[in-house]
């Protein structure tokens, strides 16, 4: 996961944990007043990610992870791509990669993620995205800071893990 990703997912944790305490300090001081008075019922928390959507995003957000470090190494296709990548997704990725290192590009900084994911059944799920590569320098064919893009991938379980199959990365200032 990049630092942004992990950093909005800590920060919406803890407001869950904040709230989910308040919560439970309000009704526990308007329980013991004993003055009749009723509180206000405070909203439910924001449902948590189940499991296999955790499991998915990981999948999604590794993959990136797994390129970028690759991209800063100089572009060679890491052997983990495939725990991450499977499919149409695996050869874009590699062939970015491949087409980095062949044109000898120095990269630098790394992309900020905003996705969102959605499973639908046990062995498929979809993550819509917003990558913003503003600050990662690819060298060729860089952002050209018209904006963040879209992004859409299509994911699979195989039975043992998720994985990107299918990836649509659409041009800059689609998002």
């Amino acid at each position: 996961m990049t630092t942004a990703v992990r950093r909005a997912v800590r920060a919406r944790s803890w407001t869950a944990v904040a709230g989910c305490c308040a919560a439970l300090a309000l009704s526990a001081g308007c329980a013991a007043s004993g003055d009749g008075v009723q509180a206000a019922t405070p909203p439910p928390p924001e449902p948590s990610p189940s499991d296999e959507e955790a499991a998915a995003l990981a999948a999604y957000t590794g993959m990136w992870d797994t390129v970028v470090a690759a991209s800063h190494e100089g572009g060679g296709v890491p052997a983990d791509l495939e725990d991450h990548a499977a499919g149409g997704a695996l050869v874009l990725m590699s062939t970015a990669l491949e087409g980095a290192r062949a044109a000898g590009a120095k990269v630098t900084g790394e992309p900020v993620l905003d996705p969102s994911v959605e499973v639908g059944g046990s062995d498929r799920a979809t993550v819509d995205d917003c990558l913003d590569d503003s600050d990662w320098n690819l060298g060729v064919g860089s952002s050209t800071g018209e904006g963040p893009r879209r992004v859409e991938a299509t994911l699979i379980h195989d039975g043992l893990a998720w994985r990107v199959s299918d990836l649509r990365i659409w041009e800059a200032g689609s998002c």
